[in-house]
């Protein structure tokens, strides 16, 4: 065996019995080691089975590694599940070591061409919700089948889950990766769990909802992290709706789950869960969309039929009672009809003939409050804030704002003066969703020592506000939305508009009570986290504004209207 053979050369071809080696397809070394504890790289064959002629894939690990054991009690008891979605354990077996080899064991299983969720989602595909749940039932159901075996997966990720050329979903690794390289997330209380709701939002989101890990580990973006949590799908990508952040929020364990959300403990749980959301997003075939009317009609109809319409007799004699019954009922019903249908028409027109020739009645105190009505002075009337005439209001300009900043080094706040990146701000109110105004990067989210920076909007005039529709960058900003007739040199001598923590990009805030002011403060107070930067040991915070648009009214185009 030779162990330095590449990836894709199939050149020298070897041969363990039956079976011949193709292509070594990853070699997967150990990161961590520890005395006593013997763990030796693992390699992973695309191979040949001679005998049924059909393409298998070989596991290869050495005797002396010490997870031998767990890994062959894990291959032995995934063999024993039966489920075509499984890519099921062949054959294990032992191959002598010489030449400098040492010996090995070769655990062989299906071999199925296709591509993985990873290779998907890298080909810039997003899956569509409703998609994504349907695809993680199936694999949910797998488990549970996988389940009454007492044997699960243990390592969920976007490389087990595969598309074959035939359109079919397989699973591959079942216990067998786990033994070998462990849960992706040790801490979660189920892994089968954890890891199906990561597919899911893997699946929608292109990312991994995780904190802390080798992106290696799952071949694609690890999701931006919010603080200590995750940001739930739905602030991740727009649109996506209720029932997949239900499902990630109760069994992800790092995703920020809504207070009296009750998690998912077991895999027959979330395949239950996970097929109420696939019922509810899923059309019903065949489904007509004629109206309730329509549909109580037919219902009655079918009713109808069903109470008129009699077993086949036996005899012609049997058959002509019924007969007869269903048309004495039919007459005796038609003559019901009539009769109330006469009555209802003779109470109708003495009613109008009553309104027509009588006197009308009118209260002595009915007349009182009319009389008093008249001669009381007209009260203009004063139309409240949402009055639906607001509209977006023009910017006139766009500027940073650092008060609390020292740009000049002369150990005092540069107050009004005070401006970062300053010449990016206006990119936050161009047309251009794709450009953005950015923070510095610092080493704490609270904005270094300074405690806050932002942007200021000038909308020319005093204007209404009524909501400001924000495009954060990154996920997990802080903001504060703040207004003034002048630009102050303390944020705090603004007046509060509206306040959120954690936002995720896209955000529209509203005052609980009206607000006027020409200039507009984008207050940051805590910055969302670089993802690139957390892989390494001191992270970095940065944050931004992609769009801003405000909506109002012009108090003064109100006076000139009127």
């Amino acid at each position: 065996m030779n162990e330095t053979k590449n990836a894709g050369d199939s050149g020298g071809r070897d041969r363990i019995d039956r079976y011949v080696l193709h292509e070594r397809v990853s070699l997967h070394s150990p990161t961590e080691k520890f005395d006593g504890y013997r763990q030796f790289p693992t390699e992973l064959w695309r191979g040949h089975d001679d005998v049924l002629d059909r393409a298998v894939s070989i596991r290869l690990i050495r005797k002396d590694d010490s997870r031998l054991n767990r890994v062959l009690g894990a291959a032995r008891a995934a063999a024993l599940v039966d489920d075509r979605r499984l890519l099921r354990i062949l054959d294990v077996m032992d191959v002598p070591g010489g030449d400098g080899d040492p010996a090995r064991t070769a655990i062989v299983s299906e071999w199925a061409h296709g591509q993985h969720l990873a290779d998907r989602l890298s080909n810039g595909g997003l899956f569509d919700p409703t998609v994504a749940v349907q695809t993680i039932a199936e694999v949910a159901r797998t488990l549970a089948n996988c389940a009454r075996h007492d044997i699960g997966h243990g390592r969920l990720r976007p490389t087990a889950l595969l598309w074959t050329e035939a359109g079919e979903i397989r699973l591959r690794g079942l216990a067998v990766d786990a033994a070998l390289f462990g849960p992706i997330d040790p801490a979660a209380p189920d892994a089968d769990v954890d890891g199906l709701g990561c597919l899911v939002y893997a699946m929608t989101t292109g990312r991994w909802p995780a904190l802390s890990i080798d992106s290696s580990q799952v071949h694609i973006p690890l999701a931006p992290a919010a603080g200590r949590t995750v940001p739930m799908p739905s602030r991740v990508r727009a649109g996506m709706p209720s029932e997949i952040d239900d499902l990630v929020t109760r069994s992800v364990r790092q995703v920020a789950r809504p207070r009296g959300s009750m998690p998912i403990t077991s895999v027959n749980a979330f395949t239950s869960l996970a097929g109420s959301a696939e019922d509810y997003l899923s059309p019903v075939p065949g489904a007509s969309s004629s109206s309730v009317s329509d549909r109580l009609r037919t219902a009655a109809t079918a009713a109808t039929t069903a109470i008129t319409t009699t077993s086949t007799p036996s005899t012609e004699q049997n058959s002509d009672l019924p007969r007869r019954r269903v048309g004495f009922l039919r007459f005796t019903g038609r003559l019901i009809a009539v009769g109330f249908g006469v009555a209802l028409t003779a109470g109708i027109a003495w009613f109008g003939w009553q309104q027509v020739v009588g006197e009308p009645v009118v209260e002595e105190q009915d007349v009182v409050a009319g009389e008093s009505i008249l001669e009381t002075g007209a009260v203009p009337f004063e139309e409240e804030f949402d009055s639906g005439l607001t509209a977006v209001l023009p910017v006139e300009d766009v500027r940073s704002y650092d008060p609390l900043g020292d740009d000049n080094d002369d150990g005092q706040p540069d107050g009004v003066d005070g401006k970062e990146r300053n010449k990016r701000a206006e990119l936050a109110a161009d047309a251009d969703g794709t450009t953005a105004w950015l923070t510095r990067k610092y080493k704490s989210p609270t904005v270094g020592d300074k405690g806050g920076v932002g942007l200021i909007v000038d909308l020319g005039n005093p204007k209404q506000l009524s909501t400001i529709d924000l495009d954060l960058v990154g996920f997990g900003t802080d903001v504060d939305i703040r207004v003034a007739d002048q630009i102050l040199d303390d944020p705090d001598l603004w007046t509060d508009f509206a306040s959120v923590n954690d936002a995720g990009p896209e955000i529209t805030l509203r005052s609980p009570r009206s607000v006027t002011g020409q200039y507009v403060l984008i207050w940051f107070t805590g910055l969302p986290v670089i993802p690139e930067s957390t892989t390494g040991e001191s992270p970095r915070y940065q944050g931004g504004i992609r769009q801003v648009s405000i909506t109002g009214l012009d108090p003064q185009e109100i006076i000139d209207g009127q």
